[in-house]
Formats: C-alpha cells, structure tokens, sequence
C-alpha cells in the first residue's frame, strides 16, 4: 500500500516536471507571466491528485493548526545564511557562466515595484506549489515507507534536481531538507511554505542590493 502511494507520488512529480518543461514551447515574456505559466503547470497535476485522493486533501488540511512558528524563522534564516556562505564559496572553484548570470541579473527586482510583484509571486505560488508537490504528496508517503531520515533527503533531492540548475544546488537541498524535516515531524504545511517563503524573500532582497 505505501509503496503504490510512493509510485503515485512519483507519477504526479514526473507528470509535473513534464507539463513545467513544455512550457519551454510557450513564448511567454516577463518575470510574472512566466511564473505564473510555470507555477500552473506544476501544481495541475498536484490538484488533480488532490481532488482524486480526498484523503492526502484532509490530511493536509487537518495539520493546517499544527504551524510551528517559532521554529520556521529561525529555521529559515539559518539556511538562507548557510546556504548563501556555501554558494560562495563553491562560485570562487565553480563560477557559473556568463549568460547564467545575467539570467540570474534580469530575473532580479531592480525597484521597490518589482520586489513586491516578485514577493506576492513567491507568497501565493512559487512556495504554496512546490510546497504541496514535493513536502506534502511527495515527502509524505516516503517518510512512511522509508523513515524520517531516508524520506526527507531523497525528497531534497528530488527538490533539488527538479530545478535544473547546476549551479543553484546548495540553496534548494537545504530548503529541502529544512521544510522537509519538519513536515515530517507532523507540522503544518504551513510550516513549510514559511521556511521557503522567507528563504525566497531574503535572497530577492539580498539579490536586489547586490546587483542594482
């Protein structure tokens, strides 16, 4: 039984991971258009589980009260910091190329505006989806089957392969594991979406000083 919930699990990241990469087909101009185009095509399948596997929707929504907030922010900014001291350091022997930095640079509020139209992005989709998908639908049914320890660093690396970003790999294992954990100590998912919210916020507000 758990093992068939951790295929269907698996089946819905696939199937999502496939619908976020044909959107590549899709010309879509600007940071919030191409957000919301791929933050739709990863959360349709996540819905649709949802709507057919009634109970993963009430177990989720039934931990809803169990918000562990004094310990998401702290939780949340200690990875932002580690991740960024461990991201520095590996830049100076694997420095990304040119072009990906200036991806990273046009993706990068540059005025007060754009940060908050990239603050509201990060708050109502890019953490509520990825959230759902790969701590809650994914994680769950593998912390079940594999224990805390094994669920959570498969599912962190799963996270973090499916941002197809060889040189973005420390700053997603670490949200992975973080939100990941405490999922899996029976947390709100809540839980989650604020470890990851904060992490995006901060390295938004970080990026935007560094670069403008």
């Amino acid at each position: 039984m758990l093992k068939n919930r951790v295929l269907e699990a698996l089946s819905v990241w696939i199937l999502s991971m496939a619908l976020l990469l044909s959107t590549g087909f899709i010309k879509v101009q600007g940071y919030v258009y191409s957000t919301i185009v791929n933050m739709l095509a990863l959360a349709t399948p996540s819905i649709i589980y949802l709507i057919v596997r009634r109970d993963v929707l009430t177990n989720m929504l039934k931990t809803l009260k169990y918000l562990r907030i004094r310990y998401t922010l702290p939780i949340a900014l200690i990875v932002w910091i580690t991740s960024s001291i461990l991201t520095s350091i590996v830049d100076i022997y694997y420095p990304p190329p040119t072009w990906y930095i200036e991806k990273i640079r046009s993706l990068t509020p540059s005025n007060l505006n754009e940060l908050l139209i990239a603050l509201l992005m990060t708050w109502l989709l890019v953490a509520p989806v990825e959230e759902l998908l790969f701590r809650w639908i994914l994680l769950k049914p593998m912390v079940s089957l594999l224990g805390i320890r094994a669920g959570v660093l498969l599912s962190a690396l799963i996270f973090t392969f499916s941002h197809l970003d060889p040189w973005n790999v420390i700053s997603p294992f670490l949200v992975g594991l973080a939100a990941g954990w405490i999922i899996a100590r029976d947390s709100s998912i809540l839980s989650a979406i604020i470890i990851h919210g904060i992490h995006n916020t901060v390295t938004h507000i970080a990026n935007m000083l560094i670069i403008f």
